[in-house]
């Protein structure tokens, strides 16, 4: 019996190097998906948060412009500028600029969106960790159209803003940016 080799049931040294080091390259591309995948779903997330904003925004600056008259008592309007003033048929005033972050009361920030009636106390329009690139707005024509019997252009606005989510982790931001021109249905002749 000392020359017949036995059969051992088991495996090799070789076969179980093979097996950990296949389960460890599944592994690690297993984690690397996991990590793409939750990476993603907080972009979703920021990103519907982002257009939520910009929805909101977008309509109340639209419905403003509409159903309101353009505020032409600083005339002639500049041509592009970041404040909105609109005055209601009562003659309330309403006000929407971007203002700074010491004003917003969110540090994550650098700009934020408030808006504002008859010289009252400034509401923030926008959510926290949501930040304002840029809020323009374009006044057509520049000079009131009702005072001026030359000027028979329709007065319309374009609102162009741009939000971008400030995420904890810099690589996650999202920048979202809307354009809308509307005209007003209020007419003073």
């Amino acid at each position: 019996m000392t020359g017949v080799k036995r059969n051992k049931p088991g495996f090799t040294l070789m076969e179980m190097l093979l097996v950990v080091l296949i389960f460890s390259l599944t592994s690690a591309a297993l984690a690397q998906i996991f990590v793409n995948i939750t990476r993603l779903q907080r972009r979703i997330a920021y990103n519907a948060i982002l257009s939520q904003d910009m929805r909101f925004i977008m309509e109340m600056a639209v419905r403003s412009g509409r159903n309101n008259f353009i505020d032409y008592s600083s005339q002639p309007l500049a041509n592009r500028t970041s404040t909105f003033r609109m005055l209601k048929p009562n003659g309330d005033v309403i006000e929407v600029m971007p203002q700074d972050s010491a004003t917003c009361g969110d540090t994550t920030v650098t700009n934020c969106l408030m808006m504002r009636e008859n010289g009252g106390s400034w509401e923030k329009l926008t959510a926290k960790r949501v930040n304002v690139k840029f809020f323009d707005v374009y006044y057509r024509p520049p000079n009131n159209p009702f005072t001026d019997p030359s000027n028979d252009q329709q007065p319309f606005l374009t609102f162009n803003i741009g939000l971008e989510y400030m995420a904890p982790n810099p690589t996650d931001k999202v920048f979202l940016q809307a354009q809308s021109t509307v005209s007003s249905r209020v007419y003073q002749r």
